[in-house]
């Protein structure tokens, strides 16, 4: 399938028609505002979760599987409550509504989805190839359904031409632990960021080192040679809060210590001339910092506001960050790489539109 693309960037023309990146370090659908999308390396999900399985040695997959679920759930079905999309739930628009549904996932690079069959509120069926988590693309194509259908599907898999296909067939229930996993969507505080925009199609010139390969589904990001995905930004959050309700505030320790390690392991090579060299105090210090967390905003990870040194440490102000403990385990891999010494990381917010991180 042949992507459409902005002669200046690259970036899909149909995408960046669809998604809206705000000046509050947020990316939005543009009709359904309610909804938030971020930008991630795609295996950093499928990292933190097998490394918080190892470590508590408890299964978490049917919590995430159903976070993801009723996260894209909610958002689909927000979506289609309002006209004119509301139009795709009338008879044979739901079969144009599944088609973009599988070339929506090739955009996101999620994964690439090639329509099989589909029959209106009953069942359907897809190949899926390279999906930057298998069962976090099942769930999503369920939420997908669910939110489009209004009422529950469940799945299974076979083989075809060498790939897995999904199958999901209408249900009566959900599990029970998908009914406590709900979605709350917080309200964003405002910002005046402004992104250097490409001139052609508006989308942040900070993207446009994505290059997608579309016969796969996914995306590289080709500063650094590793693939990424557009993908809710609320599920992390959803597992994160159930995973404390069980277990406790400890856990939270746990999901940084993972989150740091994959960024160290990952992805620190992004760090402007990062080494154990760097600056360790000071504004130099604070200047390293600001520079390496400009992507936040293009990759809707969230805004910083704030960042000021004191007692050796640094005080770094984050709003709108798409999940604390992610971006708590972000800022002590990078202290690590630029200053070379073990990073504390503790935060205060405000609520979850804010965030105070101090780093020692």
């Amino acid at each position: 399938m042949r992507i459409r693309k902005c002669a200046a960037c690259g970036f899909p023309h149909w995408l960046a028609k669809i998604m809206r990146w705000h000046g509050n370090g947020t990316i939005s659908w543009t009709l359904a505002p309610e909804g938030r999308l971020v930008l991630i390396k795609s295996d950093l999900l499928n990292s933190v979760f097998s490394r918080l399985e190892s470590e508590m040695g408890l299964p978490i997959g049917h919590i995430v599987f159903e976070a993801q679920r009723n996260a894209v759930a909610a958002g689909i079905g927000a979506l289609f409550d309002r006209f004119p999309a509301s139009l795709g739930r009338l008879g044979p628009n739901k079969r144009l509504v599944i088609r973009f549904f599988c070339r929506l996932s090739i955009w996101l690079g999620t994964a690439y989805v090639e329509y099989i069959m589909y029959r209106p509120g009953k069942e359907g069926e897809a190949l899926l190839r390279n999906p930057y988590n298998r069962d976090l693309m099942a769930a999503l194509i369920l939420g997908a359904f669910e939110g489009l259908e209004r009422r529950p599907f469940e799945h299974s898999w076979r083989s075809g031409r060498g790939d897995d296909v999904i199958r999901v067939v209408a249900s009566t229930t959900k599990p029970e632990v998908s009914e406590r996993l709900t979605v709350a969507p917080t309200h964003c505080l405002e910002g005046g960021h402004s992104l250097a925009r490409c001139p052609r199609c508006g989308v942040p010139r900070d993207l446009a080192s994505l290059e997608w390969r579309e016969g796969e589904g996914i995306v590289i990001d080709t500063d650094k040679g590793i693939r990424v995905s557009f993908v809710d930004a609320f599920t992390p959050g959803i597992v994160f809060r159930e995973l404390e309700k069980e277990l406790g505030s400890e856990v939270n320790g746990l999901i940084v210590e993972a989150s740091k390690d994959f960024f160290a392991k990952q992805v620190m090579g992004e760090v402007p001339g990062g080494s154990s060299s760097g600056p360790t105090s000071g504004d130099d210090l604070a200047d390293a910092f600001r520079d390496s967390l400009s992507f936040l905003p293009s990759y809707g990870q969230g805004l910083v506001t704030d960042i000021t040194h004191q007692d050796g440490g640094l005080e770094i102000v984050v709003i709108n960050p798409y999940d604390v403990r992610l971006i708590a385990g972000y800022l002590g891999a990078l202290r690590e790489k630029i200053t070379g010494a073990g990073a504390k990381v503790e935060w205060e917010e405000r609520d979850a539109t804010r965030v105070t991180y101090r780093l020692a």
